[in-house]
C-alpha cells in the first residue's frame, strides 16, 4: 500500500496509526526468516508514539470541521512507519552498521535526517540489516550479511541473493513489513538491492541529503536515500529527506514529452551471455514505447560522447573507455574512500555515548575483529579493507587531495557532455558491474532512480551481480540517470515511464 493510500485511511477513519503498528509487526514476525531488521523497537513505546500522532491527527481534523479530511499541516508522512539502515544514528536504538564490536552501541543522537523524518511525524520502526560496515569490511565480503543480522533474504525470490549494502531496507519495502525504508549508498548501495528486490528508489545528488549521523564510509561520495514501492513514495519522502524546500511529490512538474533520452545500450557489459541478452530485450521493449510518452530515444550517442569528450582520449572501444575507468576507480576512487573511511569512522565514534567494546576508530575495530574471529564473516574471514583503510594516512596524505581532484576531473570530463543535448540517460541495470555510466554517475554525484521491469525466469546460468548463477526470481531493472540537480526532473520522468510499463 502506497504512503498516499496508507494516509488516505489515516485520514477517513478507516485505520489509525496503531493499527499500522500491530500490521507491521505482525510482518515483521511472519518474515522473521528474511533477517530483514537488526532491531526492532519495544511495541509498548511503538504504540505510545502511533496512540500520541493519532490524537494529534485526530484533534486537528476534529478543529477542522467544515474542511474535514486535510491534514496538510501534519504532513504526508505523519503516523505512518518507517525502517532506517542501521548505520543511521537513532537516539533511542543501537547504532551498529551491523558490526559485533559496535554491539549495544549507543549514539545518544539522532541523524539529521532522523531528525527530519520525526519531525515529520514518521515513526521509527526499527533498523534494518545491512552489509557490514556498508561492504567495507573485505572485498569478497558476503552482500546482505553482517555478524549482528545475519544474512538478509531477497524480498522476491528467497534467495540469498538480496544484494547490497542497503539490503535489509530493500527486503523490507520488498515483503510489505513497510511502506518505505531510508538506505544509505556510497556505490551501489541503495540501487543495486532496489533493482535486485524489484522496488523502486532513488540515489539523490551529492549533497541533497545530509550525511550528519551516519556512520560513513565517504564524506564525498555518501548519500542516504528513500526506497518504497513507487515513485510517488519515492518522491514524497525524499521531499522530507532533502537540504531543498523543492515540491518533489509534484511529479507532474516536469513533462516527459519533449525529452531526449540517451539509450545507454552499449553500456550494458557482456552482451552475449544469456542474462544480458534476456534483459536486453526487455529493455527495448521499454526503448520501443517510449515514443507513446513523446521522449524520443537516442540510440549510438552515448558511446560517440564518451569517446569524443574524454580529455586526450582518441576514438577506441568502450571497453578501453570501460579499463581507464576501472583503473582510475581502483586505483584512486577506492584510496579515497579508505582515506576518508579511517578518519570519517573515528570522527563519528568519538561523539558516541557509549560503545561497550570501547571501539573508537579503525585500529581498535580490527583489533576487536582479530581478538573475537567470529566477528568476521564466517566464509571469508578476512578484513583487508579495514586493514588497507587503516594504513592510509586519512585526508591529511600527501596524495589524498590530489587524487580527489584527479577523480573529480575525470568524471566531470566525461559526464557533464553526455547532458549537452540529452535529458536524461535510460539503460537496464542488473549490478554495477554491468553499466559504465552508472559508474560515471557514481563519481560525478548524479542522480539515479530505479524502476523495476522484471524477474530472472526458472532457468539455468543467469548471471546478477557479481558472477551469482541460477537466481531464479531476482529482479532486474531500469535506472534513469540525470544531471547533477535534475533530481526532480528525473523523478518526473520516472513516474511517467512507470505508468507506461503498467500497460504492459
Amino acid at each position: 500500500m502506497s504512503i498516499s493510500e496508507l494516509q488516505a485511511g489515516l485520514v477517513s477513519g478507516r485505520w489509525t496509526s496503531v493499527d499500522l503498528i500491530e500490521a507491521y509487526l505482525a510482518k515483521l514476525n511472519q518474515f522473521k526468516h528474511f533477517n530483514a531488521m537488526i532491531f526492532v523497537k519495544d511495541r509498548e513505546r511503538l504504540l505510545s508514539e502511533a496512540t500520541s500522532l493519532d490524537k494529534e491527527r485526530a484533534a486537528l481534523l476534529s478543529s477542522q470541521e467544515g474542511n474535514k479530511g486535510s491534514t496538510d499541516a501534519l504532513g504526508k508522512l505523519h503516523g505512518i512507519p518507517v525502517i532506517v539502515k542501521d548505520n543511521i544514528c537513532t537516539v533511542d536504538m543501537p547504532t551498529t552498521a551491523g558490526a559485533l564490536a559496535l554491539k549495544d552501541a549507543e549514539s545518544g543522537f539522532d541523524a539529521e535526517i532522523v531528525c527530519k523524518l520525526k519531525s515529520a511525524g514518521a515513526i521509527i520502526l526499527g533498523k534494518s540489516n545491512l552489509t557490514e560496515l556498508a561492504n567495507f569490511v573485505d572485498t569478497h565480503h558476503t552482500w546482505g550479511w553482517s555478524c549482528m543480522g545475519g544474512q538478509t533474504m531477497n524480498g522476491i525470490s528467497g534467495s540469498a541473493h538480496a544484494s547490497g549494502s542497503s539490503s535489509g531496507s530493500a527486503c523490507a519495502v520488498a515483503l510489505g513489513i513497510c511502506s518505505y525504508a531510508i538506505g544509505t549508498e556510497t556505490h551501489g548501495s541503495i540501487i543495486c538491492p532496489s533493482v535486485q528486490q524489484g522496488i523502486v528508489s532513488i540515489k539523490p545528488s551529492r549533497g541533497l541529503c545530509s550525511n550528519t549521523g551516519i556512520i560513513p564510509i565517504s564524506t564525498t561520495f555518501d548519500t542516504a536515500g528513500p526506497m518504497g514501492r513507487t515513485t510517488e513514495d519515492v518522491a514524497v519522502v525524499l521531499e522530507t529527506l532533502s537540504n531543498s524546500d523543492e515540491q518533489f511529490s509534484n511529479l507532474d512538474a516536469y513533462s516527459i514529452k519533449g525529452t531526449r533520452a540517451g539509450m545507454a545500450l552499449k553500456c550494458i557489459s557482456k552482451l552475449g551471455e544469456n542474462d544480458s541478452a534476456y534483459v536486453v530485450y526487455n529493455f527495448m521493449k521499454v526503448v520501443g514505447q517510449l515514443h507513446t510518452l513523446g521522449c524520443t530515444p537516442v540510440h549510438e550517442i552515448l558511446e560517440d560522447k564518451l569517446l569524443s569528450k574524454r580529455a586526450s582520449t582518441s576514438y577506441r572501444p568502450l571497453s578501453a573507455i570501460d579499463d581507464a575507468l576501472n583503473e582510475s576507480i581502483n586505483k584512486d576512487y577506492f584510496y579515497i574512500l579508505k582515506s576518508e573511511f579511517k578518519d570519517g569512522l573515528a570522527d563519528i565514534l568519538a561523539k558516541f555515548h557509549s560503545v561497550p567494546s570501547n571501539v573508537r576508530d579503525l585500529a581498535s575495530l580490527i583489533a576487536f575483529n582479530r581478538e573475537n574471529p567470529e566477528a568476521l564473516n564466517p566464509i571469508t574471514k578476512n578484513q583487508e579493507i579495514l586493514v588497507e583503510s587503516n594504513d592510509t594516512h586519512g585526508i591529511s596524505g600527501a596524495n589524498y587531495k590530489h587524487l580527489l581532484e584527479r577523480v573529480d576531473y575525470i568524471s566531470k570530463t566525461i559526464t557533464d557532455p553526455i547532458f549537452d543535448d540529452l535529458d536524461f540517460v535510460l539503460t537496464a541495470f542488473i549490478g554495477p558491474d554491468d553499466s559504465t555510466i552508472y559508474n560515471l554517475a557514481i563519481l560525478s554525484g548524479s542522480p539515479i532512480v530505479t524502476i523495476p521491469l522484471g524477474k530472472f525466469p526458472d532457468a539455468p546460468s543467469y548471471r546478477t551481480f557479481h558472477g551469482f548463477t541460477n537466481c531464479p526470481g531476482v529482479g532486474f531493472g531500469l535506472i534513469l540517470i540525470g544531471k547533477h540537480g535534475d533530481d526532480h526532473k528525473l523523478l518526473c520522468y520516472a513516474k511517467q515511464i512507470e505508468d507506461m510499463l503498467q500497460q504492459f
